[in-house]
């Protein structure tokens, strides 16, 4: 009786999702057999048997079989029954007499050709395959199964013996040959020991052309189960192969082999081992592997999964009723059950492959800074720690371990999770190549992924090789096969891997190997449509027609709902929690940038709680959370209610919600970001999603830079979206072409400000005329003294009048109480020196405020209070900066702003321009404004460095500021090299004198903001920290709130 026919499938790689990280695998250290049509893996390791094993063929004339010799080199001698050699006298098949025990050569199922001269002996003695056609047209059934069971039982003894002789139930080879011929003459078939069985196995894998990996083919281990007969004992002999493999992390090989095929129906196996339809029935499992990804496709064709198991899939559905795991939760990564049946007749059985039984491999890199590089954007995947196969005729599972090449195929290939670009753009990468680029982006994502396959699996402790390790001991192991053995069958496509092929002597030392087929062998059985229709039928093609006609419906709807999605905008949400206006302000450009694809929408989570927030929230395909950070890496105290009630009362409505989280902080404090990172976590608790990862801009090294790369990468994760309209590509090519900064929208908003300037004297008079004008019912006006008071301000300017009227002076501190600090005390004070040189110093001060000209209000230890700062900048510096101003002004003058364009909303501008929203309708001092208002120590952004390019007169000046706003690197070495703050703005660039405006200021700079302080004793008292830090060079810099509180009192 045979060994029962191992037919191999080809390997492919599974993967399993877990929490967003995406991750990989592949196989390793032993061998499995991979020789599957349907997956053209070079280089791969891992053949698995999946059907038939088929023992050798190649040994003395079918005839006359009575006696093997047991020493020197066999002879065969003529039987001396008659009726035996007239029954096979017809019989002309040349059996190998070849001193090398080969077998016969076969060409098929695996073609036979060697590159260059098909005519090539296959050894020194000059063998060369058989047509398989030709073989069964001279031979009967029974007279193949003799000739190879000889065969075989001459190669076995002579690789066996020595080892054998001696061990219990071991026959001489004499006797052996006897009772197998009994056995066929009898029964037609026969049955092989257990040693048999395992080395026929092994041979079976040391003859494997497809295979690079047959090092290790005297490691496989048998699992002998061919006394298992019902389908639930069958999927329990596959539970117990698994958890063997994964006892030892899949580093060993396993083979388990069932019952084989009935005698009677092995005629028809025997007779053309590569005719599919004429394969034997017996056990059989269905899927191709015992470990697969199940594939789903939506109504508008996208399939979710492995698409290689698609028609599988399908077929669960339709033929079992399966329809996604028990649990009902469809993922990428979904195992699919086992379609055992045991009996031909039989029905067959879906079992579920218990997960805890093959734990998927979760992909990372092994470096922490390339983490983001995982894929998973998004792309992420998961891949079972090793492979196995079935077959028809009797169910043979094999196992072994992957070469990582294999697991990143799986991942990239079109036909599998295709997840090349997506991984690229998850990187950073380019993509979208210029006429004349070459697209080598293709060769880093690969090695990438390599390198984080294989670091995974060594990771989890599952077994994995590399792809050069792998084809260097394939072509060590192949040059001694040929110098013992004398012949090897290579198939050179599968062989030579499919990353670096060239980098090993193999590359070219294999191009002349040639292919053919050696008994035992695995071969490919058959497929699980076969089977399907075997079993059940032909499917109903009039229910196959509707289908169609169904899916080409909704393709054609699907393409016009698309056509129209493009043109519209997706409607963004921008929560963003400020505590000096630096965030909000980001926020403001963030939304300039993205309205020309989106309808933005901003939400102040530092303001009111507004109802129709949550209903903004529901409503946005993005939410994009911008937030700067308080004390010890806290979110503002401002937000806290908010962010509260919207994650713990509300948290649902993010849950598969596309986000973003973009954070600002200072590295000078000990936690850099942490009210961004919170909400990242935040965000991850309640199942949101975010799109790319969070972004952390440093008030120290330059926060532009980093805005407006993270900016970049946004806008391109939205262009990747299939259903992108064409305004989002239309952005993300301007943002490449350009910059982001340059898309900012200041200067339409600075055509929309109108700025009166009135001089003291003018509104002293006009005040004067109000408040008389007002009082003029009680004044006797043909009195002389009236007349003389009176008579100055007929002629005061009526637009001042109308101005005063309409909005009344501005209060330069109407909003806030008057204190003094009356004490000081350092608590806290450390420094940190970088080469020489003070680059952060950190300072903790107790103070006590004053309030008694404000009648002492009630405030409480917990309670917080807002410091407005004032900008620490002497008389004579504020006269000279106004000076340089166009206009001639003086710091005795008041300026009034207005916003022409009316459908701009008041909320909008606050954002966007928050000190013109701070001054608008306003009469105001200049002094007040550029001491109080204006940050003046607030470095000039980028984009104000492209308006005042505009207004240089200096060629240098000029090229200066162009190249700064334009370039993130060169805009943050100027601002480590001179601050690049508004106050020291004329003296680096002279020719900006007198060119620059006040209606420019009120659009591009910032507003110095209240920052909120804790009371944290009976009496007023408050605790600040104040640091000093460096950019990087030798000029230092501090905070203004604190500074300014440190220079009310001297300790």
């Amino acid at each position: 009786m045979k060994i029962s026919k191992l037919i191999p499938k080809s390997l492919s790689a599974r993967f399993a999702k877990s929490n967003g990280d995406t991750e990989l695998s592949s196989e390793e250290a032993t061998a499995t057999i991979h020789q599957s049509e349907d997956n053209n893996t070079p280089g791969s390791t891992t053949h698995e048997p999946v059907g038939e094993s088929l023992i050798p063929s190649c040994a003395p004339p079918i005839a006359e079989y009575d006696e093997i010799a047991t020493t020197g080199t066999e002879q065969l001698r003529p039987s001396n029954a008659s009726s035996q050699a007239e029954r096979r006298s017809t019989s002309t098949v040349q059996s190998s007499r070849c001193p090398f025990r080969h077998g016969t050569v076969l060409s098929g199922p695996y073609p036979g050709y060697a590159h260059g001269n098909p005519k090539r002996g296959i050894c020194p003695n000059g063998c060369r395959p058989q047509l398989s056609l030709d073989i069964t047209q001279l031979e009967t059934p029974s007279d193949t199964l003799l000739r190879e069971a000889m065969e075989f039982i001459e190669l076995y003894y002579h690789e066996r013996q020595e080892e054998m002789e001696g061990a219990g139930g071991f026959l001489p080879k004499k006797e052996r040959v006897a009772v197998i011929k009994k056995s066929i003459d009898e029964t037609g078939t026969y049955e092989h020991t257990f040693d048999e069985l395992q080395h026929g196995a092994q041979v079976a894998w040391r003859n494997a052309p497809k295979c690079a990996n047959r090092k290790y083919w005297q490691q496989l281990k048998l699992l002998d189960c061919r006394d298992v007969a019902t389908n639930t004992e069958i999927f329990s002999c596959c539970v117990q192969h698994l958890a063997k493999a994964m006892a030892c992390g899949s580093s060993e090989a396993y083979i388990t082999v069932f019952k084989p095929a009935p005698p009677d129906l092995r005629a028809s196996l025997l007779s053309t081992a590569s005719d599919h339809t004429t394969h034997a029935d017996g056990p059989r499992i269905w899927n191709d592997q015992l470990l697969q990804y199940a594939a789903y496709i939506d109504d508008q064709g996208k399939v979710t999964g492995d698409p290689k198991n698609l028609r599988f899939t399908e077929m669960l559905k339709e033929r079992f009723g399966w329809d996604g795991p028990p649990d009902g939760k469809k993922g990428p990564h979904d195992y699919l059950p086992l379609v055992i049946q045991a009996d031909p007749q039989g029905p067959p059985e879906l079992f579920e492959v218990p997960l805890e039984m093959c734990p998927p491999v979760h992909i990372h890199h092994p470096r922490a800074n390339v983490t983001k590089h995982a894929v998973v954007p998004d792309s992420s995947g998961v891949c079972p720690g090793h492979d196995c196969r079935r077959n028809y005729v009797t169910a043979v599972p094999f196992n072994g371990w992957y070469a990582n090449t294999e697991v990143v195929r799986d991942l990239t290939d079109e036909g599998r999770y295709n997840m090349l670009v997506p991984v690229a753009r998850a990187l950073g990468m380019d993509v979208d190549l210029q006429p004349g680029e070459a697209p080598f982006w293709k060769d880093e994502v690969m090695h990438i992924l390599s390198t984080a396959v294989f670091h995974s699996y060594k990771f989890a402790k599952v077994a994995m090789i590399d792809h050069h390790t792998l084809i260097d001991m394939f072509w060590a192991w192949y040059g001694n096969e040929m110098r013992l053995r004398r012949y090897c069958p290579v198939n050179w496509k599968w062989v030579i891997p499919p990353m670096s092929p060239s980098t090993n002597r193999a590359y070219v030392g294999l191009n002349k190997a040639q292919e053919y087929t050696l008994k035992p062998a695995y071969i490919i059985g058959r497929s699980a449509l076969q089977l399907e229709t075997n079993y059940f039928g032909l499917r109903d093609p009039e229910k196959a027609v509707k289908k169609l006609v169904h899916c080409v419906f909704l393709a054609i709807l699907f393409k016009r709902c698309i056509a129209r999605m493009r043109g519209r905008k997706q409607p963004v949400l921008i929560i963003y929690a400020s505590v000096t206006g630096n965030a909000a302000k980001y926020a403001s450009d963030l939304g300039a940038i993205l309205r020309s694809c989106s309808n933005v929408s901003f939400f102040d989570a530092c303001g009111v709680l507004e109802a129709n927030v949550m209903a903004l929230i529901q409503s946005s395909t993005l939410t994009i959370f911008v937030s700067s950070t308080q004390g010890n890496g806290e979110l503002p105290s401002l937000s806290h209610k908010f962010f509260s009630f919207l994650f713990d009362k509300n948290g649902h409505l993010l849950t598969g919600k596309q986000c973003a989280v973009l954070g600002f902080g200072s590295t000078a404090y000990p936690v850099f970001c942490g009210a961004a990172i919170h909400l990242s976590k935040k965000l991850a608790q309640v199942g949101a999603e975010e799109v790319i990862p969070l972004g952390k801009c440093d008030y120290v090294k330059g926060e532009a830079g980093t805005f407006y790369n993270w900016t970049t990468k946004l806008v391109a994760k939205m262009a990747n979206n299939p259903s992108a309209s064409d305004l989002v590509l239309k952005l993300s090519d301007n943002i490449k072409e350009s910059n982001a900064s340059s898309l900012v929208e200041t200067r339409s908003m600075l055509g929309s400000v109108k700025v009166e300037i009135f001089s003291g004297a003018e509104v002293c008079n006009a005040a004067a005329l109000s408040y008389m004008t007002s009082r003029r019912a009680s004044i006797d006006a043909s009195s002389h003294s009236a007349k003389r008071i009176l008579a100055p301000l007929e002629m005061v300017n009526d637009r001042i009048v109308q101005i005063i009227g309409s909005s009344g002076l501005r209060s330069p501190d109407k909003k806030f109480l008057e204190g003094r600090v009356i004490s000081r005390d350092d608590i806290i004070s450390s420094t940190v020196n970088e080469g020489g040189i003070e680059a952060v110093a950190r300072k903790t001060s107790l103070l006590k405020i004053d309030l008694q000209s404000c009648g002492n209000p009630p405030y409480e230890p917990g309670d917080h209070i807002r410091v407005v700062p004032r900008n620490v900048i002497s008389p004579e510096e504020l006269e000279t900066f106004a000076g340089h101003l166009s206009g001639d002004l003086s710091l005795d003058d008041h300026i009034y702003a207005s916003f022409k364009n009316g459908d701009t909303p008041r909320s909008e501008i606050a954002i966007s321009l928050p000190l013109l929203d701070e001054c608008l309708d306003n009469l105001i001092p200049l002094d007040h404004f550029l001491e109080n208002l204006a940050a003046l120590k607030a470095p000039v952004s980028m984009q104000s460095c492209l308006d005042l390019a505009c207004l240089a007169t200096d060629a240098k000046d000029k090229a200066i500021l162009d190249g700064i706003g334009r370039n993130t690197e060169q805009y943050e070495n100027m601002c480590n090299l001179s601050g690049m703050k508004w106050i020291e703005l004329f003296r680096t660039f002279p020719s900006l004198s007198k060119k620059v405006s006040i209606d420019l200021l009120l659009c591009n700079m910032k507003t110095n903001h209240s920052r909120c302080k804790a009371i944290v004793g009976q009496e007023l008292h408050i605790v600040v920290g104040r640091f000093i830090y460096s950019r990087g060079g030798s000029k230092m810099e501090a905070g203004v709130c604190s500074t300014f509180l440190r220079l009310q009192l001297s300790p």
